[in-house]
């Protein structure tokens, strides 16, 4: 594979690109519109002022504190005061409102007895992320008005209120939070989806790329421009994926640890060297995919496939070790999986770079080496094949 060969591969590339101006989109300005849209979905971090109702069937001075309580909290706000139960129904099947809080008939008068009916927190699950913002905030409201009370009514056994505080935290329970403490959708979220759609688009335009030679029948021209090495072929087509695919790879870890201000606890070096492999890898399977298929249809829905459940099988909402056997099975043969492990671990949790190891391993032989090692006797097969080319 000689740099004569790569340089003239790259140039040919180049030459179609400026001639097809959504080929050139697919790996230039069309990724940069989706990442920054998905950004901008994610950029305030938290979900604020979603809308609840309250239902208050006491109308007593403590259900009224109550309900001043809930409406400072920052994650939601009072949005209907239904008298009942069966009136708030309405405007949650609406969808008017998130979550309805219910404040039972002699709440406070109960409560002076010691015999306190709780305070209800009906969510709509459906809106799993609406209703664990608003969950804990409603719940440190009814905690702080409740803890008060029981404080003042703790003073009156002796010792004032700082003798109520230690007979209220009699027994506590601490959570304290080991990494990512900051309650953000723009780093959990966004950090993870600029990538996995960064991955998308590499690995689609890849497929593209060296499959379109086989349906347009130039398959020996591109070999030929490269003075017959496939290495020198693959190697300068995918220079035109890569490289727009790295800097925009770079440029996300650029936006987060730097622009943004999210801090890194690894090694930015080894966060940047698991991007570059990311986007590598992302070239070396759809090469797989057209050579054993021959056609870039199949080429491309097998990378599809890859893509679209590479978020879902990372282990970002479900834990990688709750999953089934099949889903860990499919989890282990997704190239963005042993990616995000490297980005959680270089990002989040400052792991040494022994802990990131195993991942970069995976990927370079399994996704990289081992690919390209089939993919490229195959491609040059082909090339010499006219009878498999013209397939969609």
């Amino acid at each position: 594979m000689g740099l004569a060969g790569i340089r003239a591969a790259c140039v040919r590339e180049l030459a179609y690109l400026r001639t097809h101006p959504w080929d050139l989109a697919l790996a230039t300005w069309f990724p940069v519109v989706v990442l920054t849209v998905t950004w901008a979905i994610f950029s305030p971090g938290v979900a604020t002022q979603l809308p609840i109702a309250v239902v208050d069937e006491d109308h007593s001075p403590g259900s009224r504190r109550l309900i001043v309580a809930i409406e400072a909290v920052r994650s939601s706000r009072v949005a209907e005061r239904p008298a009942t139960l069966e009136a708030a129904w309405p405007f949650v099947r609406r969808r008017d409102v998130y979550a309805v809080v219910h404040i039972p008939a002699d709440w406070e008068r109960r409560a002076r007895r010691s015999d306190r009916l709780p305070v209800v927190l009906y969510t709509n699950e459906q809106f799993h992320a609406a209703g664990s913002s608003i969950g804990p905030d409603i719940a440190s409201a009814v905690r702080s008005v409740i803890g008060q009370d029981t404080l003042t009514g703790l003073a009156h056994l002796g010792g004032g209120i700082s003798g109520a505080e230690h007979r209220a935290d009699a027994v506590r329970v601490e959570l304290r939070t080991l990494y990512a403490p900051q309650l953000s959708l723009e780093r959990v979220l966004a950090g993870t989806f600029l990538p996995a759609i960064l991955h998308l688009f590499v690995m689609g335009a890849a497929s593209y790329a060296i499959g379109r030679e086989f349906r347009d029948g130039t398959a020996r021209a591109w070999l030929e421009s490269a003075h017959g090495s496939i290495a020198a072929a693959m190697t300068g087509k995918l220079l035109t994926v890569a490289v727009p695919g790295l800097v925009l790879g770079l440029g996300i870890i650029a936006w987060f640890a730097g622009y943004r201000g999210w801090p890194v606890d690894g090694s930015l070096a080894l966060w940047s060297l698991g991007m570059l492999t990311l986007i590598v890898a992302c070239c070396a399977v759809p090469a797989l995919f057209v050579g054993l298929t021959g056609t870039l249809r199949l080429a491309l829905s097998a990378a599809a496939i890859l893509n679209v459940t590479a978020v879902a099988f990372a282990g970002l909402s479900y834990p990688f070790v709750s999953m089934t056997t099949a889903a860990k099975v499919w989890a282990s043969i997704l190239p963005f999986r042993y990616y995000f492990d490297i980005q959680q671990q270089q990002w989040f949790l400052g792991a040494p770079a022994s802990a990131s190891a195993h991942d970069f391993a995976v990927l370079w032989v399994v996704f990289i080496a081992a690919p390209l090692a089939v993919a490229l006797p195959r491609l040059r097969a082909l090339c010499h094949t006219p009878e498999a080319w013209g397939r969609r």
